[in-house]
């Protein structure tokens, strides 16, 4: 099983550097009494940028994609990034899936619902703090589905930014994923294996399980989330992002997904990419990330002014 379920994760971001010595992380308390961390970079302006990573298990704070170039979306703006169940800045950056030394908290509480409750309780206190006029979320890969479901809590979110998340349902993700890296003779076992996985995974309340660097809570909530449903409930504006060339989610679910929600959802814009993959390149990989930095900027320009 572990085998078959050693597909490509969402994982957007991989370039890895130190982000900056002058942000310093601070901590929050969760009810359980562990330490959410965060870093807040002031921006000296009225508005909040909240940047969301991947899926991986690394720490944010080493992340250059997001804090080098993301971070560049919105002018003045104070920035947050906000640190995965167990995970501080100490965790060293490496860029395989699974990993060795991934924190055992991370792996038994770490899922989207998670993020989303530690981002609301950060946002939260900071904006009582501070009297923001915007608050903009953008996330990249699993990113984007927490950005997502941040945005369906409009009162702390003024505008939502969902880079290359996929379809409707994470297991069609999945199986495209491995399906476009697999040999064809290979694919049908290996999609019988993950979907007798998943349906486990369904119909239980507890399982002793790390697969492909994620435990049991992680992937309860992504082979049971929907997010067309998500995305029904965001009435803020929202911009969808989906690379055309990508094979770690499916682009055609994609499509499909927001077809079936353009007609209700007036305050929902798409934008795809025809020939770049996950982490924005072209066939030669050369990254167009800039391209798509840009775009999102010139959106958010045009959103927030209006």
């Amino acid at each position: 099983m572990r085998q078959i379920l050693c597909f490509t994760m969402f994982v957007l971001l991989t370039v890895s550097a130190a982000f900056s010595s002058s942000v310093v992380g601070e901590t929050f308390k969760r009810a359980d009494g562990s330490a959410i961390t965060y870093y807040l970079k002031g921006g000296g302006g009225d508005k909040l940028l909240v940047l969301i990573q991947g899926s991986d298990c690394n720490s944010v704070y080493h992340n250059d994609t997001i804090n080098l170039q993301f971070s560049q979306v919105m002018d003045d703006a104070d920035i947050l990034t906000v640190e995965k169940y167990g995970i501080d800045q100490h965790l060293v950056w490496r860029s395989e899936a699974e990993r060795e030394d991934c924190p055992e908290s991370y792996l038994k509480h770490d899922s989207p619902q998670q993020r989303v409750k530690d981002y609301r309780a950060v946002i939260h206190q900071l904006t009582q703090a501070k009297p923001y006029r915007h608050v903009v979320a953008l996330g990249g890969s699993e990113g984007a589905l927490v950005a997502n479901l941040l945005g369906a809590d409009s009162d702390q979110i003024d505008a939502v930014v969902a880079l290359n998340g996929g379809g409707r349902f994470f297991i069609d993700d999945v199986l495209y994923n491995m399906q476009s890296q697999m040999p064809p003779d290979a694919y049908p076992e290996a999609e019988a294996g993950f979907r007798q996985f998943a349906l486990s995974v369904i119909q239980n309340d507890a399982m002793n399980i790390t697969v492909s660097g994620h435990g049991f809570p992680w992937w309860k909530t992504m082979l049971t989330l929907d997010q067309q449903s998500v995305l029904a409930k965001v009435t803020v504006p929202l911009l969808l992002i989906q690379a055309e060339q990508d094979i770690n989610v499916d682009p055609d679910s994609f499509t499909v997904m927001v077809n079936a929600l353009k007609d209700t959802r007036p305050n929902l814009q798409s934008r795809t990419y025809a020939s770049l993959d996950h982490r924005f390149q072209d066939q030669a990989g050369q990254s167009h990330t800039e391209r798509v930095v840009q775009d999102v900027r010139q959106w958010l320009m045009t959103t927030l002014r209006e």
